[in-house]
Parts: C-alpha cells; sequence; structure tokens
C-alpha cells in the first residue's frame, strides 16, 4: 500500500479495541510526531490542525486534555465524531494511544475503502486471466494443426 499520511481515513483492525470489528479513523500522529490536545483544538508537531471534518457538538468540546510522543512505526487515530468516537484518545497508556500501522487493512479514496489485498489479488487475477486466455488460444490452435485431414471422396470411374 502507498504510504500512510497523517489526515487520511483507514480502516484498521486492532486486536483488543473496538469490540473486534474493523474501524474507520482518520490518522493525526504517525510514528515520532508529537501530538497535543486541550480537549477542543489538536495540534501535531507544533502546528494546529484544521479540522474541517471534524462533527462539532457538546460531547466533542469535553474532551480531556492530553500530549502524546507516537512510537516509530505506529499510528495515532482519532474519529471524525470525537463526542462519539472509542479513538487513541481512550487508550493513552496502550503505547501513547497508538496503533500499530500494518493492522491498517485499507485506505478511504474518493468516498470508498482500497484494501491493499483487494488491489494485490485483483492484479494477480488480471495477469492469470491474461495467461489463461493465452492458453486457451495456444491449445485451440494446436489442436486444430493435429487433426487429421479428411480424405479425398474417390472419383467415380469413367
Amino acid at each position: 500500500m502507498n504510504e500512510i499520511r497523517r489526515g487520511d481515513v483507514v480502516l484498521v483492525r486492532v486486536p483488543g479495541r473496538y469490540q473486534g470489528p474493523p474501524v474507520l479513523r482518520r490518522v493525526i500522529g504517525k510514528g515520532g510526531d508529537h501530538v497535543e490536545s486541550d480537549g477542543a483544538r489538536v495540534v501535531v508537531n507544533g502546528k494546529q490542525l484544521d479540522e474541517p471534518y471534524v462533527r462539532r457538538d457538546e460531547l466533542s468540546s469535553a474532551a480531556a486534555p492530553y500530549e502524546v510522543r507516537v512510537p516509530y512505526g505506529r499510528l495515532f487515530l482519532l474519529g471524525d465524531n470525537r463526542g462519539n468516537s472509542n479513538d487513541s484518545r481512550f487508550s493513552l497508556d496502550e503505547q501513547s494511544g497508538s496503533v500499530t500501522a500494518s493492522g491498517v487493512l485499507g485506505r478511504v479514496r474518493e468516498g470508498f475503502v482500497v484494501p491493499p489485498m483487494v488491489l494485490a489479488t485483483g492484479g494477480l487475477g488480471l495477469v492469470l486471466a491474461l495467461v489463461g486466455a493465452g492458453l486457451w488460444i495456444g491449445g485451440t490452435t494446436a489442436r486444430r494443426d493435429r487433426r487429421p485431414l479428411a480424405a479425398a471422396p474417390p472419383r467415380p470411374a469413367a
């Protein structure tokens, strides 16, 4: 998969969190990033994020402040509906709330998720389909060449 960037929305499976199924979360910080919040604003590496995608309501403004350094190879993830999102803020005691980047199953692009396995298997499927078509054409041609020629009918005696 292409490199995951801050701001990407990813489909992630985190064993022991989110009651099992994969969830969609936004990548806020990557390995080495310093992420902090006063409960309302999020700052990454000293720069406040512009987050027009965040749903603003009474619950989202009641978040507790935090400050973490994201371990390398891991991601700090937040939901866009912060008032109703079980995200990295609620697991700060486990690797600074981060999740392993290898837990990412796909990334949302243009309104849908593109899992890396779908891309890999789709490409492999195309190659196998082309190989199969080539073998079929070759086999059909070879069979046609091996057919015995029909004997010409005898000529009537004159």
